[in-house]
């Protein structure tokens, strides 16, 4: 059947690339302007906002959130998310409109066309080879917390190869939420692996359909010390880990 449907996916991953780089080129010369003035980054969030609603909806991937708390997420917070396909940093910005976030990624973003402007202006590129560099994306992080900002980490530290089973957490997020004693707001992403596979890049899953997310309760971070973090780290996991292991339980157990 894989086989059958292949064609199609070619399409669809074709299309939706398309659609990705034609609306962001489009608006590049908007975000560009208003990067030039860090006042604006508030302003750049929105327009993030609504451009992710715009490529989401052209390329009929629909978020949909299933669980999410009563009160409303202010921030700020050391956001951690599973990961599991390129829809996920795209999807954040739909799923959290109001929790004004910058990511951290990898610095091999600031290679990529287009995107590498909000990582040299705005979201936070660090390069883990080099510890100089790492030092300065925690400072830089550490900062925009200070003004109300939250920050998103996968804490994968990257997309596994065999998803939507879990790698182990690395201990960064975990480091930084208790050191500043800030909240950690746990999402689980339940359907982009086989909406949006990662791997290999023309013809892994792809499809059109609803994507589905959990939004946790946060969890506190007040009080704790450096010698809470593996629990807090372990924490983390088995509450993203639970709807995974739910709605996934079939693939989870092949993995």
């Amino acid at each position: 059947m894989r086989y059958l449907l292949l064609p199609f996916i070619v399409l669809y991953r074709i299309y939706f690339a398309v659609v990705f780089f034609v609306v962001l080129t489009i608006l590049y010369p908007v975000f560009w302007v208003m990067l030039l003035n860090d006042k604006n980054f508030e302003k750049v969030f929105r327009l993030k906002v609504a451009t992710s609603r715009i490529i989401l909806f052209l390329d009929f991937i629909f978020p949909k959130r299933i669980e999410m708390p009563e009160e409303a997420l202010t921030g700020p917070y050391v956001i951690c998310s599973n990961h599991s396909s390129y829809l996920d940093i795209i999807q954040m910005y739909s799923i959290l409109p109001r929790t004004k976030f910058m990511f951290i990624g990898k610095a091999e973003l600031l290679r990529w066309p287009i995107i590498n402007i909000f990582f040299k202006r705005m979201d936070i590129g660090v390069n883990r080879e080099k510890r100089h560099s790492a030092m300065r994306s925690i400072i830089r992080a550490k900062k925009e917390i200070s003004k109300g900002w939250s920050i998103v980490i996968y804490p994968e530290g990257g997309i596994p190869v065999n998803t939507p089973v879990l790698n182990p957490f690395k201990a960064g997020a975990f480091k930084m939420a208790i050191e500043e004693q800030v909240p950690i707001l746990p999402i689980t992403l339940i359907d982009t692996w086989k909406l949006f596979d990662a791997d290999p890049p023309l013809t892994a899953r792809a499809r059109p359909g609803i994507s589905r997310v959990v939004i946790h309760e946060p969890i506190s971070t007040k009080g704790l010390e450096k010698k809470d973090l593996v629990n807090l780290r372990q924490q983390t996991f088995e509450v993203i880990n639970a709807p995974l292991l739910k709605y996934n339980k079939e693939q989870i157990d092949k993995g």
